[in-house]
This record gives structure tokens, sequence and C-alpha cells, in this order.
């Protein structure tokens, strides 16, 4: 697959970085794109649109440190993914009864009732949110990662987790009723 890559670029510097870049955030864009999409194939048509984008843009990597870099590359991974999840949203949507939702009181619960859903609809959801919240709920409920964990992921106190948790717990739920998913 390199050499496909390879062949997209024209200048032998622009080669050189992409074989590098390719080298050493090969695995880690596998990972995290299959972390969220969780079904090789669609990994796979996912990582190939990244290291598209990748080549497509390869003047953007020149002067960047490795940490910025990564972290672009694992953000452009991100969106290659989220992208396959909204295409996936409108294969198929499962219903649910309101009443199921309208009695929910704790995480666990919603977790529950979310794991009725597609889970492409249920992150479609998610995604919509704000960012604060969406980002605390996708960690939590889809990535199974504790709200000490998400603290630490996000840089911020373990009590703003809580609060966007319950906040965006609220916001889903109303999403997803606005949306007619339940």
């Amino acid at each position: 697959m390199l050499t496909f890559y390879l062949s997209m670029l024209d200048n032998e510097t622009d080669k050189l970085n992409f074989e590098q870049i390719y080298i050493a955030y090969e695995k880690d864009i596998y990972r995290r794109i299959y972390k969220i999409l969780r079904s090789k194939e669609d990994t796979e048509d996912a990582v190939q649109e990244t290291w598209k984008s990748v080549c497509e843009h390869i003047e953007l990597f020149r002067y960047m440190n490795s940490d910025r870099r990564r972290a672009y590359i694992l953000g452009i991974a991100k969106n290659q993914a989220l992208s396959v999840i909204r295409k996936r949203k409108k294969e198929a949507l499962v219903m649910c009864d309101v009443e199921d939702i309208e009695g929910i009181v704790d995480d666990r619960e919603l977790y529950d009732v979310c794991g009725r859903f597609d889970i492409a609809a249920v992150r479609d959801c998610i995604e919509k949110l704000d960012e604060p919240y969406s980002d605390v709920l996708l960690y939590y409920y889809l990535h199974e990662h504790t709200i000490k964990e998400i603290a630490h992921i996000l840089d911020v106190n373990e009590n703003t987790v809580g609060s966007r948790l319950r906040r965006g717990r609220q916001k889903l739920i109303e999403l997803l009723i606005k949306e007619g998913l339940v």
C-alpha cells in the first residue's frame, strides 16, 4: 500500500517525508479508527482515506514537530472514522418505545437502552451534541472509559467530567426523542 501512496507524490522530499510518517503512525491510525468503528472492513476503508488525505496535504507536515504531526494525523483518522459512521447511519435505525427512555435515572440504565440501538445511530446523535458533552459521552459510553480516565484525557477536573456527563446524558435523551429514534 505504501507504494501506492508514494506514487501519488511528485517530490522526492515529500516521498521521504510521507514514508517516515507512514512507518511512524501506521499502527496508531489503524488502532484509533478501529476503536471507533469496531469493524475491520470499515476501518480499512477509513485508513485508506486517511492516508490519501495525508498525501494530498503532505506539505502541511514538512515543518511540524512529531507531537503536533501525530495529533493532526490522528485527527484526520478520527474524522474519517466519523465520516464512515455518518454513512452507516443512513443504513439502519432501530426504534424502541419512548417509555424506555423517559424513566432513565442513571448512566448504566442509559447505557443499557443505548445498547438496543444501532451503535452508529447513537454515535451520530452523540456527535450532534455540543463538543464538551459529545466528547465525554463518546469516551464514557462507547469507549467505556472511567470518569477519572476521561478527566486525564481531556485534561479537565473529574467534577467537570461528571457534570458534562450528566448534562450530556439529558441532552442525548432529548435528542434521541427529537430524532424519532425512540
